[in-house]
């Protein structure tokens, strides 16, 4: 384009630009630098300028990459050795297993009895109250080295602490229970106190209330035999109703009936260690013959602790069993296990992570203090505090300090729980009945500790995730990863939009299926359950046909085909285009930039020349001063204010430089631009050729009045002109209907051409030469001007004195 158009079009305010001015300025500024990168040397200073500018930001990013690295290592591994995650798999994995096995076949209240009672192989007593060895011999319970012995072990290693606790929570907190015969010792030791009928608040506050438990002492007498237990009462008549069970689903838990959680509104008794296997079943079949669990039982809770001290850290393994049972007639089983460590630091490794997290941690804080007192003392605290980076960099932080306390808290669960377990471990095999206030201190305690460590361990494992966005700042400093982390965030906006429209659809599918299924399929039955289950199908297409097809063939075919083709086809290949259409239109209109690479490569250079290498910041300073008079920047000038600069630096300087000024010029070249540019181009060729028809039509009416009649300037009144008035003295103006350019002061510095760099030297003389070319052409033009203005005016003299000679 003619650049004086160009500078019009830039020199107008952004109000009075049109659309043709917009794009005349970027072609004059495509063409501009589409010359200069042609130019190995020289760069234009507002580029070099950027350059320095990017490389500061760019050096930012990748000199945070490692602390950020640091800092999320020291965090997982730290994490990682606290919570020694191996380890624990491979002890909770078996008893997972193990009780999982036990109860799997347990479909009744009946059969869920005689897995607490049987004696089997790998049933609940085989396994929790193990005595004898592999090959049959009854294993010891006390040694001078070890109180606890061999007896009672669980899987070889484990060892269970205090006593077994069976927990129930009832609709009623009134006392219950049939009466009984009591056979034994253990039997009418029960029934006097009446443990686990009775409230633990009642039981404890109060005298046991009296039950008739026979005349046990004088048949003993009679017979030193102790007879089998007597049931009596309890006929199937008087049992309650068989329940089906199943493994209960956390989705489900909201759809049980709400229970009292005061811990002493329960009903509770003990299953002790120190009892043989035939003792203990006898003291769970006095619980069963009086109907512990009956119509009013909400849920029944089983609890151990098994002691581990062979691998690794000492531990405490919770297993909690629960069975909750449903008034529709259903018996839901559940399995809990936490682990509770009694030593904080697993080796010396752990106690280097813990404080290597703590130093950046701590660094880290003190950074971004430093950052907060800078922005309040130029008055921009609350600016710099409602910026996302910043915002995030102190949820980081903040949650990195609660971490910290949450290590703090775990150490001093650990000194609880040893303090709680100390005066039953003392005893030994020796814990009975009179110490149910130590063991009920004990569980208690742990049950606090176990829930505070499962919140704990909850926050450890998001933290690690939160630490991953901090990577993004670090990624967004090099370009082929920015255009990555831009897509993601240009992405945003369509899938928020996206998401608007999929919802609806997808609750309704939701709800449907939970209409349709639910009512027989456990996957469906609640909405959160339902809601699972379509997200899965979604993402797997896989489904279970047919337990769906089951009842109502054609609407769960129609519901199972219309999902497939509107959720799994349509909506979500819709956001893979979505996602890939912005990512094509963010590179496009991205810088390419290097790769990550040569991005290494560079920093490997610079750090080998580190003593010589000029840092960026005083490279950006130099130029600002400098620019205000020149805006060219070449190597010479370079090597004169940086004589030592590395060859390297300057060279990846005028590259990086190269590559901007192409980039420049071409990030203007899109279609949009184009076709508003062929637009711009179509209305000016429009014009012109309007003034070329004119011209011609003037031309043919008259052909030398568009050299001898002035034109009228703009914004003056036509004067009344005679004929005999010459053109002279006619308010005219230029030829075309244009004013010169006229300038008021100040003006600024004349600067030569012929002085200055090649490019503009090569420019003086062809503007010269035009200049010369001009000046013949006026004049020719002025000499043929007035030989028709000299013809003209003789033409009018000689027929004036035909005229008079006439007369």
């Amino acid at each position: 384009p003619n650049m004086s158009s160009v500078q019009r079009a830039a020199e107008k305010s952004v109000k009075e630009r049109k659309g043709a001015d917009n794009i005349r300025i970027k072609a004059g500024h495509m063409l501009t630098f589409d010359h200069l990168v042609l130019q190995p040397d020289i760069v234009e200073r507002q580029v070099a300028r950027k350059v320095v500018r990017k490389n500061m930001i760019r050096a930012a990013g990748c000199l945070s990459l490692p602390l950020t690295l640091m800092y999320f290592l020291t965090y997982v591994i730290a994490a990682r050795l606290h919570e020694d995650i191996t380890n624990v798999f491979f002890l909770e994995s078996t008893v997972r297993m193990r009780t999982d096995a036990q109860f799997q076949d347990a479909n009744t209240i009946e059969e869920l009895w005689d897995a607490f009672t049987s004696t089997e192989y790998q049933s609940f007593l085989d396994v929790f109250f193990h005595q004898y060895d592999a090959y049959g011999y009854q294993q010891s319970r006390n040694l001078t080295e070890n109180i606890y012995g061999d007896w009672g072990l669980v899987e070889t290693y484990n060892q269970i602490q205090g006593a077994v606790r069976f927990y129930q929570v009832r609709k009623s907190t009134a006392d219950y229970g049939l009466d009984y015969t009591c056979s034994s010792s253990i039997s009418c030791n029960l029934c006097e106190l009446n443990e686990g009928f009775q409230t633990i608040d009642m039981f404890t506050s109060r005298a046991p209330v009296a039950t008739n438990c026979g005349d046990w002492s004088a048949r003993r007498l009679a017979n030193e035999e102790e007879p089998e237990t007597i049931k009596l009462n309890a006929t199937e008549e008087t049992r309650a109703a068989e329940r089906r069970l199943h493994m209960q689903r956390p989705e489900l838990r909201g759809s049980f009936p709400e229970v009292a959680t005061d811990h002493e509104d329960g009903f509770r008794f003990w299953l002790f260690p120190y009892e043989t296997q035939a003792q203990a079943v006898e003291r769970l079949n006095y619980f069963r013959d009086r109907q512990w669990i009956d119509e009013d039982t909400v849920s029944v809770e089983v609890r151990m602790y098994l002691m581990n001290a062979e691998l690794g850290r000492n531990r405490l393994e919770e297993l909690t069993l629960t069975f909750v049972i449903s008034e529709a007639g259903s018996v839901y089983y559940e399995r809990s296990l936490q682990t509770l460590f009694l030593a904080f630091w697993q080796n010396g490794m752990s106690m280097m992570a813990d404080g290597c997290f703590f130093i950046i941690l701590l660094m880290t804080a003190i950074y971004r203090i430093w950052h907060m007192w800078k922005a309040f003392l130029v008055s921009n605290l609350f600016k710099h505090l409602t910026s996302l980076g910043t915002a995030w960099e102190w949820v980081i932080v903040l949650v990195g300090w609660y971490n910290l306390y949450g290590f703090y808290n775990m150490m001093q669960w650990e000194a609880d729980v040893i303090d709680a377990l100390e005066p039953l471990h003392r005893k030994g095999w020796e814990i009975t009945q009179d110490d149910s206030d130590a063991l009920a201190y004990f569980f208690e305690t742990c049950t606090t500790v176990s829930t505070g460590v499962a919140a704990i361990r909850v926050i450890f494992a998001q933290y690690s995730i939160v630490l991953m966005f901090r990577f993004f700042v670090s990624f967004g400093s090099q370009p082929r990863l920015a255009i990555v982390l831009r897509t993601m965030q240009n992405v945003l906006t369509d899938f928020y939009h996206f998401l608007i429209v999929f919802l609806p659809t997808f609750m309704a599918y939701v709800i449907s299926g939970s209409l349709i299924f639910g009512r027989r399929i456990e996957s469906f039955a609640t909405i959160q359950s339902s809601f699972g289950t379509c997200f899965r199908i979604a993402m797997e297409s896989e489904y279970d046909w047919v337990d769906m097809s089951a009842e109502f063939f054609w609407a769960a075919a129609l519901w199972a085909w219309s999902f497939l083709l509107l959720v799994v086809l349509l909506f979500l290949n819709m956001v893979l285009a979505i996602i890939l259409d912005i990512y094509n239109e963010t590179r496009e209109s991205s810088f390419p930039g290097e790769a990550i690479w040569e991005t290494v490569s560079q920093f490997m250079a610079r750090t080998r020349r580190y003593r010589k290498w000029v840092p960026d910041r005083t490279l950006d300073t130099t130029l600002h001063v400098q620019g205000v008079d020149k805006g060219m920047l070449t190597r010479q000038d370079l090597e004169l204010e940086f004589p030592d600069m590395p060859d390297k630096q300057k060279d990846q300087f005028f590259e990086a430089c190269r590559i901007e000024m192409k980039w420049e010029s071409a990030k203007d070249l899109t279609r949009k631009n184009l076709l508003k540019l062929t637009g711009s181009v179509m209305d000016a060729l429009d014009l012109a050729h309007k003034a070329v028809d004119r011209v011609v039509e003037d031309e043919r009416e008259d052909p030398l009045a568009s050299w001898v009649a002035p034109v009228l300037a703009s914004g003056v009144p036509e004067a009344k002109v005679s004929d005999n008035v010459s053109f002279l003295s006619k308010p005219a103006e230029a030829k075309g209907g244009k004013h010169p350019l006229m300038e008021t002061g100040p003006y600024p510095e004349y600067v030569s051409g012929e002085d200055g760099p090649e490019w503009l030297q090569e420019t003086w003389t062809l503007l010269k030469d035009q200049r010369r070319w001009i000046e013949y052409a006026n004049w020719h033009l002025q000499l043929m001007q007035w030989q028709i203005q000299q013809a003209t005016e003789s033409r009018k003299y000689a027929e004036g004195a035909a005229g008079a000679a006439v007369l």
